[in-house]
C-alpha cells in the first residue's frame, strides 16, 4: 500500500472506486483531487522551469490540434529533443530530423501504459514534461474523461516526482467559468472552491487536475498550469480543428440559416499564439497563466460578420433555435445524423442537475459565469515582446476560407465582400501624407484605431477592400518635429450601407426588410463626401468649434475621401459612458457652442439643400412612408427599453410612430440649419482651460431642426431625475443663443414645440437604431440615455393636460 494515512486510503478507494456510491456526483471529484502522500519530489529539483533550455521534453497530445503547434514551436524555438506520448504510432506525427521520438502509451492506464522497463528509462532520460494531452468532449461527464484527465495527470505527476521534472500543465479557462463564487477570476483563481458551480465534464476533469498539480507545487515540484481560453485556427494558414465547439456551431449556423441569441463572449487565441505563449511564459514564476484574448469578440459580431461574408444567417431566440435544432438534428430527420452539430446535440439540449433548468450555454453566458481575466498574465507577455492577434474580420475570413477548402462551408449564397476589390490601395505612409498636408513628412506612427469602438467602421472597412476608419497617427516632420493628428478614411457610402442593412438583417427581419426598403434615407448616403466638405469650412464659428483641418483629400477617380484634422490633446470633458461630470457650466458651453455652429447656415436652406454633399433631406412625407420601419424598429426595442425603462414604454414608442403626422411637421416648418445629428458626447468634448466646445465626426450632418441636437445632448448629459427646470434652461439658453446669432428673435412657443417633436423624433430615429447596434455590440450608455428620455417624455408628453 502506498497510502501513508486515512485521508489518503479514502481517496484512494474513491478513485478506484471502491466502497460506497454516492449520489452525489462532486464527492468522487472532491476525493480525486486530494493527491496521494507519496507523490513527492524526490532528488534535485530542476534549476529552470524554462521549455527553451530543457534537453528533452515528454510532451503528451502531440497529435492534437494544440499539441502540433506546440511541437511545431518547440522545434523552432529549442533544441529539445520531443518524446512523444501517443496512443499509436499510426498517427499523424511524424518524425522530424530525429529530434521527434514517438513513444506508444495510453494517459488512461496505470505508469501511462508502458511497461516497467520502458517506464523507468523514460523517468531517467526526460528532463521536463509539457502535459497537453486530454481527452476533449463537450458531451462526456465527469466519470466518462476521468480516466484520461485526472489519473492521467497523476500518473505524470509521479513520473515527474522521480526526479524534480519540471511539471507544465496545460488546463483550460473553463475551470473559472462557474456560476458560484466571486464574479471575477484572475489567476490566483482556485477552481476547486467553485467546483460545484461548474456543470461541464470537462472542465471538472480539469479542476480536479488542476489541485493534484498544484498539489505537487506545495510540495516542492516546480509546476506551471496555462489556462488557454476556446483556441481558433492557425493566424498565418487558418488550419482549424473540426471538431472544435465554435468550429461546429458556425457550420451548423450556416446549414440551419440561423443563429442562437446568446450573451456570449467569443475568447479565442489562435492556435499557433497560444502554443507560442506557453514556451514564452515556462520561464516565468507563474505559477498560473490566463491565455486568453486581451480583447474578445461577442457571438453576435461573429454571426453578424457571417452575414457580410455572405451567409444568409438571422439571430433568433435561443429557445427557438433550440426548437429547430432538436428537429433537424433526430435521427429520423433527413440529414439529421449528418448535421453539424448532431455530436454536441445534448450540449445544447440537456439542462444539467442544479443548474436551475439552464442548459450548459445559457450558464455560460455573460450575466451567469465568472469573468476570467489575465492582467497579469498579459503584462508578462508583453515584455517578451508578443503582440496579440486582433480577432477581427480579416482573421474570420482567413478562417472561413480554410473552412470552404476544406469543404466544411459552403460557397456563401449572396455577395458578402466589394466586387471592386481595392483597385487603388492606400497606404498610411510618410509619402501619403505629405500628400494630403502638403508639407515634408519623415515618418508616421500609427497610435491607435476607432474601430474599438465601432463595429460598422470595421466591417466597412473589411468589405470595402481598403484602408478605412479613424486612425491616431504620430507625424513626424521634415525637422523632426510631431505632431499628434486623426486621419479619418472614409469608405464608399454604400459599403456603410450595406453594413447597417446587414446588421438590421441579422436581428430581426422586419427591420432588416424595412431597413434595406430606405436605407437610402438613414444618413448614411452621401456621408463620404459630406464630412470632408464641412470639415472644410472657413467660418470662424466652425473653426472655434470643430478640430483644425490639417489637410483633406476627395478623390472619386480612386476612391480616396481622406481628413486629417488635429487630435485634441486638451480635452477636458469626453467620451458618453458616465454623465458624473457633466456639470451645468459644461452643459452651457455646449448649448453656446451649439448655437454658434447652428447659426453657420441657419436661413440658407435653399443653399444648403443645393450643395452636392448635403444627401437625403427628410421631410414630413418621407417620414410618414417611412412608418413601416419606424413601427418595426419599435418591436424590436421594446424588450430592451422595457426593462431599462417602464414597460410603459413600448406603448409611448408605438403611440408617437401611429401620429407622426401630427407631430413630426413642426421639425420642417421651424427654423432650420445643418445640424450635427450625433450630437452627444461620443463625438462632442469640451476643450481647454475655457471648456470649448469642440464637435466631430460630421457624416451624418443634415438639414434639420437645431432642437434635434440638443434634445440628443440632454438625453446624454442630464440624468434620470432631471426637473422641468433643469430642462427649460437649457430649452430657453439654445433658443436666446440662436436667436442672437440670426439678430432677430424666435417665437418661444414655437421653439418649444419644435423641442417637443425633436424629443419624440430622439426616440424613435436614434434610440432604436442604437437599440439594433446594442443587439451585437453592447452599448454601454444606452439603458442610462433611455431612462433620460423617459424622463423628458414625462415633461413633455404627447397628450398635454387639458
Amino acid at each position: 500500500m502506498d497510502c501513508t494515512d486515512a485521508k489518503a486510503l479514502a481517496a484512494r478507494l474513491m478513485r478506484d472506486g471502491i466502497g460506497a456510491r454516492h449520489e452525489d456526483p462532486f464527492e468522487q471529484m472532491f476525493a480525486d483531487a486530494v493527491l496521494s502522500e507519496d507523490v513527492r519530489p524526490a532528488g534535485r529539483l530542476a534549476r529552470t522551469t524554462d521549455l527553451r533550455a530543457a534537453r528533452k521534453i515528454l510532451l503528451t497530445g502531440a497529435t492534437g490540434f494544440l499539441g502540433g503547434a506546440l511541437v511545431q514551436e518547440l522545434l523552432d524555438t529549442t533544441s529539445a529533443t520531443l518524446v512523444c506520448l501517443v496512443r499509436s504510432k499510426q498517427g499523424r506525427l511524424q518524425p522530424a530530423q530525429d529530434r521527434i521520438q514517438i513513444l506508444e502509451g495510453d494517459l488512461s492506464h496505470p505508469r501511462l501504459g508502458l511497461s516497467d522497463a520502458r517506464y523507468e528509462q523514460l523517468a531517467g532520460d526526460v528532463d521536463a514534461i509539457l502535459h497537453c494531452g486530454a481527452a476533449v468532449n463537450w458531451v462526456f461527464p465527469y466519470s466518462g474523461l476521468r480516466a484520461s484527465n485526472v489519473l492521467g495527470t497523476l500518473e505524470l505527476l509521479r513520473l515527474a516526482c522521480r526526479r524534480g521534472l519540471p511539471f507544465h500543465f496545460v488546463s483550460s479557462l473553463s475551470v473559472c467559468y462557474s456560476t458560484d463564487g466571486a464574479r471575477v477570476a484572475d489567476e490566483h483563481f482556485d477552481g476547486l472552491t467553485a467546483l460545484r458551480g461548474v456543470h461541464l465534464g470537462y472542465a471538472q476533469t480539469k479542476i480536479v487536475a488542476e489541485a493534484l498539480v498544484r498539489q505537487a507545487g506545495e510540495r516542492g515540484l516546480p509546476v506551471r498550469i496555462y489556462r488557454p481560453a476556446l483556441i481558433s485556427g492557425h493566424s498565418v494558414t487558418g488550419a482549424f480543428n473540426r471538431d472544435d465547439l465554435i468550429c461546429a456551431l458556425v457550420r451548423g449556423c450556416v446549414a440551419m440559416g440561423t443563429a442562437p441569441d446568446l450573451d456570449w463572449n467569443l475568447d479565442c487565441e489562435p492556435v499557433d499564439r497560444v502554443a507560442a505563449s506557453i514556451v514564452r511564459l515556462s520561464r516565468a514564476r507563474g505559477p498560473v497563466f490566463h491565455l486568453g484574448h486581451e480583447r474578445p469578440r461577442h457571438w453576435r459580431e461573429c454571426v453578424l460578420w457571417m452575414r457580410m461574408y455572405g451567409y444568409d444567417v438571422r439571430l433568433v431566440s435561443y429557445h427557438e433555435w433550440l426548437r429547430q435544432l432538436e428537429r433537424e438534428t433526430r435521427p429520423a430527420t433527413a440529414g439529421g445524423a449528418a448535421h453539424p452539430l448532431r455530436p454536441l446535440r445534448s450540449f445544447f439540449l440537456e439542462r444539467p442537475a442544479g443548474a436551475g433548468g439552464l442548459t450548459l450555454p445559457e450558464l455560460y453566458e455573460e450575466r451567469r459565469r465568472v469573468r476570467a481575466t489575465g492582467v497579469a498574465t498579459r503584462a508578462l507577455l508583453r515584455r517578451t515582446g508578443d503582440v496579440a492577434v486582433p480577432l477581427d474580420a480579416p482573421l474570420l475570413e482567413k478562417y472561413f476560407g480554410a473552412f470552404r477548402a476544406a469543404g466544411d462551408l459552403p460557397d456563401p449564397s449572396c455577395a458578402g465582400i466589394s466586387a471592386e476589390c481595392a483597385l487603388h490601395p492606400l497606404s498610411l505612409d510618410s509619402a501619403f501624407f505629405s500628400r494630403l498636408l502638403n508639407t515634408p513628412i519623415s515618418g508616421v506612427e500609427i497610435l491607435g484605431t476607432g474601430s474599438d469602438h465601432s463595429i460598422v467602421s470595421e466591417l466597412t472597412a473589411w468589405r470595402s477592400r481598403r484602408t478605412s476608419g479613424l486612425f491616431r497617427v504620430r507625424l513626424t516632420d521634415g525637422n523632426g518635429g510631431t505632431r499628434d493628428a486623426m486621419a479619418k478614411v472614409k469608405a464608399r457610402d454604400s459599403d456603410v450601407v450595406a453594413v447597417g442593412e446587414a446588421l438590421a438583417g441579422l436581428v430581426d427581419g422586419p427591420v432588416g426588410r424595412e431597413y434595406r426598403r430606405f436605407s437610402d434615407r438613414i444618413g448614411f448616403a452621401g456621408s463620404h463626401a459630406r464630412e470632408i466638405a464641412i470639415y472644410r469650412q472657413r467660418d470662424p464659428r466652425f473653426r472655434r468649434h470643430a478640430p483644425a483641418l490639417l489637410g483633406s483629400m476627395a478623390d472619386d477617380s480612386t476612391d480616396t475621401w481622406v481628413a486629417a484634422v488635429e487630435y485634441v490633446s486638451d480635452a477636458v470633458l469626453s467620451d458618453a459612458a458616465g454623465l458624473s461630470t457633466w456639470r451645468p457650466s459644461h452643459i452651457q458651453n455646449a448649448v453656446d457652442g451649439l448655437a454658434a455652429l447652428h447659426g453657420i447656415w441657419l436661413g440658407r436652406d435653399t443653399e444648403l439643400r443645393a450643395q452636392p454633399w448635403i444627401g437625403y433631406v427628410q421631410s414630413a412625407s418621407g417620414m410618414s412612408e417611412m412608418v413601416p420601419l419606424w413601427g418595426a424598429l419599435a418591436d424590436h426595442a421594446f424588450p430592451l427599453f422595457s426593462s431599462w425603462a417602464d414597460p410603459d414604454l413600448v406603448t409611448i414608442h408605438r403611440h408617437l410612430v401611429a401620429r407622426l403626422d401630427e407631430w413630426w411637421p413642426a421639425l420642417e416648418s421651424g427654423p432650420r440649419t445643418l445640424i450635427h445629428n450625433d450630437f452627444n458626447p461620443r463625438n462632442v468634448c469640451l476643450r481647454g482651460p475655457n471648456a470649448t466646445l469642440c464637435a466631430y465626426d460630421w457624416e451624418l450632418a443634415t438639414l434639420g431642426a437645431p432642437q434635434r441636437d440638443l434634445v440628443e445632448l440632454l438625453c446624454f448629459v442630464l440624468p434620470a431625475d432631471c426637473t422641468l427646470d433643469d430642462v427649460t434652461r437649457w430649452i430657453e439658453q439654445h433658443r436666446l443663443a440662436l436667436a442672437r446669432e440670426r439678430g432677430d428673435d424666435i417665437d418661444p412657443e414655437l421653439w418649444l414645440e419644435g423641442f417637443r417633436s425633436a424629443l419624440y423624433d430622439v426616440l424613435i430615429n436614434r434610440l432604436s437604431i442604437y437599440a439594433v447596434v446594442h443587439r451585437v455590440r453592447r452599448q454601454p450608455f444606452l439603458p442610462r440615455v433611455v431612462r433620460t428620455w423617459r424622463s423628458l417624455y414625462q415633461l413633455f408628453p404627447l397628450e398635454r393636460p387639458a
